[in-house]
């Protein structure tokens, strides 16, 4: 039954003091959040300390959830600001806002077309895997918070913006401009032209 309920059901009963409520959100996101923290740091030991501080702050900070908001939205703006944090503490440079132009398009996430086609074998497969690492790796990083809030968490573009406190045209934007630039990084690894 607790596998089946909404996430804002489960924190509920989590605040009710139902331990395997929270097991079960636990087991939905721990996966996809480490991994939105990884591709951020780039560190196991990093990426770890961070997974771990946004749990403990879940636990501790429960019955402070909103019922009318969204848990997962909830989930990753506890995130980013332990990620903020994280850049801070460490004299890096912050999440910084990235001055885009806005447009009324829509942005359209289809890295695979750069292909020409099928990988024939795993080492293409695994050369297409490393370039594109290596293209998220090189975007700015509010460019690239914003595709991984996107791609690898299933946030919509309203989310992202409510998690990063930055409005929805400049969301979109940098979404449009990380998935260009991914392109570009892409054709350019695999000696494709667009």
């Amino acid at each position: 039954m607790a596998n089946q309920a909404s996430d804002e059901q489960l924190i509920h009963w989590y605040q009710k003091g139902n331990a395997d409520a929270f097991e079960t959100l636990y087991g939905r996101y721990k996966n996809a959040l480490y991994h939105y923290f990884y591709r951020q740091v780039h560190s196991t030991a990093i990426a770890d300390e961070l997974h771990q501080d946004v749990w403990l702050n879940i636990i501790k900070s429960s019955s402070g959830f909103n019922r009318q908001a969204s848990f997962k939205t909830w989930l990753y703006t506890i995130a980013h600001n332990r990620l903020v944090d994280h850049y801070r503490r460490n004299s890096k440079q912050p999440l910084h806002l990235v001055q885009d132009i806005n447009s009324d398009a829509e942005p359209e996430i289809e890295i695979a077309d750069v292909r020409q086609s099928e990988p024939e074998d795993e080492l293409q497969e695994q050369q297409l895997s490393n370039a594109l690492l290596n293209g998220i790796g090189l975007l700015p990083e509010a460019q690239k918070e914003v595709f991984l809030l996107y791609e690898k968490s299933g946030l919509s573009l309203d989310e992202i913006a409510i998690i990063t406190d930055s409005s929805f045209e400049s969301t979109k934007s940098r979404l449009r401009y990380a998935v260009k630039k991914l392109r570009q990084h892409l054709a350019q690894c695999l000696g494709v032209k667009l």
